[in-house]
């Protein structure tokens, strides 16, 4: 009942918003934030564990570290990699990223609100590479003997421009904020990839879009989503 007052004291508040800003402030002081992103073990097709520490350097700019590991058992997603005897992947990215300090704007509502470290809208640039590690299963002749096994390597570098949203999870009221944030983004850049294959093997790789597996290089658009969750140190 107290928790339904204070919600309903708030959204008055917000209704008489005029032309003034409302400061949303993260009360834990915090420069360090540890996160992890589920969604690379539950939705890409290369999944990873993968873990972030994202550390302020002024006002309003942070850069973050990220890392991530991967082999076959942990893919829940069913492609290519039901066809490989061995699979490991590893996954880093860095990151520059800027805070708005703005958390939500409604114009025609006169809505301003501000927000402080770590919270708010942010955009980021960030530099990627993944190495992929994998050993295709051979053919098999007529008398059930294994011919050959296929060797690969894939090593990608690319670059996103990224645009998110940090939020706190609210605590016991309206005007206490947890540790726990959620990291939430979208983003778009170029990627290259170098495939190389023991032996080697040059097939077509005719389609709409290539085997990444082919041996050779691709050079490509890309595109980035994700949420990762955090806990403010």
């Amino acid at each position: 009942m107290k928790q339904g007052l204070y919600l309903f004291f708030f959204l008055l508040v917000t209704r008489s918003v005029s032309a003034q800003d409302s400061t949303i402030h993260y009360q834990h002081s915090t420069g360090v934030i540890l996160k992890l992103a589920p969604l690379s073990l539950l939705l890409d097709p290369d999944a990873t564990i993968q873990g972030a520490v994202e550390v302020r350097i002024s006002r309003q700019n942070s850069v973050q570290a990220e890392i991530g590991y991967g082999h076959k058992g942990l893919s829940v997603t069913t492609d290519q990699k039901k066809n490989f005897a061995d699979w490991s992947i590893w996954r880093f990215r860095s990151e520059w990223r800027h805070y708005t300090n703005h958390y939500r704007t409604n114009n025609r509502q006169n809505i301003h609100f501000r927000s402080n470290f770590p919270l708010g809208n942010y955009i980021a640039v960030e530099g990627f590479a993944k190495q992929i590690n994998a050993t295709k299963e051979g053919s098999y002749s007529a008398l059930n003997a294994q011919v050959s096994q296929e060797s690969i390597s894939r090593f990608v570098l690319g670059s996103h421009v990224k645009w998110g949203r940090q939020i706190a999870i609210p605590g016991e009221s309206v005007n206490s904020l947890s540790r726990i944030l959620l990291d939430l983004y979208i983003g778009a850049g170029l990627r290259y990839g170098i495939t190389q294959t023991t032996p080697d093997e040059r097939q077509c790789g005719c389609g709409f879009l290539p085997d990444r597996f082919q041996q050779g290089r691709s050079p490509q658009l890309s595109v980035a989503a994700g949420l990762k969750i955090g806990i403010g140190l």
